[in-house]
């Protein structure tokens, strides 16, 4: 993040927080000087406990989900950049063996990636993903259609 998105990070927590006490806060209803009866009290009723997490927890998941995110922008790179490696190899190559054997080792590495990217969206499921990162999913040989 940069320092401008951490300023204004911080510029909204601190503007929201004091709108949310006040949201919070209920007025009491006045009271009657000297009432005739006491009326029932009103059933209690259960309220479900939130637990938020404090400021540091939620700028540090945020932190955490970046780099998660860079990482797989890092991966990503990567596999292209393999990806298009393979490629050009198969587009020198002039023997049908050779090309076979780069168009299955094309789609090992094809298989190996997506098998790592599987095992990160497993073990990251609390981590949203940012759309384009995860669709985009193994980058498409453009070398082995229709040979």
């Amino acid at each position: 993040m940069t320092n401008s998105s951490h300023k204004i990070l911080l510029f909204v927590l601190a503007t929201a927080m004091p709108l949310t006490a006040l949201a919070q806060t209920q007025p009491q209803p006045a009271r009657a000087a000297a009432p005739a009866a006491r009326p029932a009290p009103p059933a209690a009723v259960a309220r479900p406990v939130v637990a938020t997490p404090s400021h540091t927890q939620q700028f540090q998941q945020q932190v955490n989900r970046q780099q998660v995110i860079n990482q797989q922008n890092q991966n990503a790179v990567q596999q292209q950049l393999r990806q298009n490696n393979m490629s050009q190899q198969r587009s020198t190559a002039t023997d049908p063996a050779l090309r076979t054997q780069l168009d299955n080792a094309n789609r090992a590495q094809q298989q190996t990636y997506q098998a790592q990217q599987d095992a990160n969206v497993r073990r990251d499921q609390t981590v949203p993903r940012v759309r384009g990162t995860t669709e985009r999913g193994a980058p498409a040989s453009s070398g082995s259609a229709g040979h």
